[in-house]
């Protein structure tokens, strides 16, 4: 099957549209951060993690794929993670309220880590290829895409403060992008999860994030989009 059209550069197949639907939420979700609310920033990260979560498995669901396909997958997924949990997560911080100078320096650092952990992952992972056809089954540092997870939780969290305490929210959030900063540098192995993993991991992450907007709704008494 013809993937490529010779007057349009790049690769157009299902392999890769879930890369192209991450990338898509995360400008929707600083479009809609910026103009609307951040809670709909955080719904489209969710997305994103999501769609990233199983972009592997659907482009490796194709058969007879050539180098150049696998190439060109390795680096979208890049290129589209940093703008998913790169860049997308800060204008969340951004429009929550995190205005001041000393944010704008844990954002940065925020983005720079991610950025240096997405390139050094793509580095090992193509001498990993060329060294070792086994399969991956750790990772080192934390995964850029489990911004996804962390985000939220900390977003929820956070907003349950917004009217007793906004100083306490912005803390919150402060450490969460200076916790995933962090992670993403320090060496240390996480296991790799496959499909399954995953699955289970969203639907626990889903039940925790409503749970905690319950709470924050009936005891914090803090709507679901804060105005």
């Amino acid at each position: 099957m013809k993937t490529t059209c010779s007057k349009i550069v790049g690769y157009w197949h299902y392999g890769v549209i879930l890369t192209y639907l991450s990338v898509i939420a995360a400008i929707v979700g600083m479009f809609l951060s910026v103009l609307i609310n951040p809670f709909w920033g955080v719904v489209c990260l969710f997305v994103s993690g999501i769609c990233d979560a199983f972009d592997g498995a659907v482009a490796k669901s194709r058969k007879n794929r050539t180098e150049e396909e696998k190439m060109f997958g390795s680096h979208i997924d890049s290129l589209s993670d940093i703008m998913a949990f790169g860049i997308a997560p800060v204008f969340i911080g951004f429009t929550m309220g995190l205005h001041e100078w000393y944010y704008l320096a844990i954002f940065c650092l925020f983005t720079l880590c991610a950025l240096i952990r997405l390139a050094y992952f793509d580095v090992t992972e193509e001498i990993r290829i060329k060294t070792d056809a086994g399969r991956r089954t750790s990772f080192e540092g934390l995964p850029v895409t489990n911004v996804a997870i962390g985000v939220p939780v900390f977003y929820v969290v956070s907003t349950m403060f917004v009217y007793i305490c906004p100083l306490a929210m912005e803390l919150i959030m402060a450490f969460c992008y200076l916790l995933c900063a962090a992670l993403f540098v320090i060496r240390f192995r996480m296991p790799k999860a496959g499909v399954r993993g995953l699955c289970i991991t969203i639907a626990i992450v889903t039940v925790l994030v409503i749970s905690l907007c319950l709470i924050r709704y009936y005891v914090c008494h803090v709507p679901l989009i804060i105005s």
